[in-house]
């Protein structure tokens, strides 16, 4: 069987352990949350599976500026949100399909870099325990993508029923509006690029809470950029 690394760093352990390998080509990653890293990873296998099964590879092409248009467009969005997150110690990142490994993704970074416990899980399974936590203002984070928002209705209504403060990341969505607290709206991508959109202002709204709380989100305490022990 043969070794397939992603490897940003050409030259490095992984690269010449590896018998094929994808570069990323994101640059050096600065700070100890790996957020471009993470994108660039996305994109390198989202590409990598679009060629394995033999379909086109335009759609990546509009990504730069479907990147560029998010972080505008989410922006002030952000700000207000940003506010009412700063003082929670506890919270939920919930997606669905493909947006879960995405809200696994937001909650790891609000973990790194705001100190609060933020547990990423698929949203069908949040009523069967969790769900329970939810009280006044208790945040709730929904990624939705663009063919899943009856299934995240269901979500949001079990959590603002109970006074939880439900914020998603999603495209566009009149029924989304009328159901959340908030929505950070996306540009229209589709089902495929939709999920690497929205981890960009989850990751962009754990570093905001960061600098709010009064952190350095570069350099989180107690996390090394160096993997020394298994």
């Amino acid at each position: 069987m043969g070794v397939l690394g992603l490897v940003n760093v050409l030259g490095s352990t992984l690269m010449k352990e590896s018998e094929r390998y994808l570069p990323p080509a994101c640059g050096y990653e600065i700070s100890v949350p790996a957020t471009k890293t993470f994108v660039n990873q996305v994109v390198a296998f989202l590409h990598l599976a679009l060629r394995m099964g033999n379909h086109s590879t335009e759609l990546l092409h509009s990504l730069p500026g479907l990147i560029e248009t998010t972080m505008a467009q989410t922006e002030t969005t952000i700000d207000g949100i940003e506010t009412r997150l700063k003082a929670a110690n506890d919270l939920y990142c919930l997606g669905y399909g493909a947006t879960y490994p995405i809200a696994l993704e937001g909650a790891l970074r609000f973990k790194e870099v705001t100190y609060a416990h933020c547990e990423g899980m698929l949203s069908t399974e949040f009523k069967h325990g969790p769900l329970s936590a939810v009280h006044e203002d208790y945040p709730v984070l929904f990624v939705c993508g663009p063919g899943d928002v009856p299934v995240m209705i269901g979500g949001l209504n079990e959590t603002t029923v109970r006074g939880g403060y439900t914020v998603v990341v999603a495209e566009e969505d009149a029924r989304l509006r009328a159901n959340a607290h908030e929505l950070i709206a996306l540009p229209s991508s589709g089902p495929l690029l939709a999920p690497l959109l929205a981890v960009l202002p989850l990751q962009m709204l754990a570093y905001r809470v960061s600098v709010a709380r009064g952190y350095d989100p570069d350099f989180p305490r107690n996390l090394s950029k160096t993997l020394t022990v298994d």
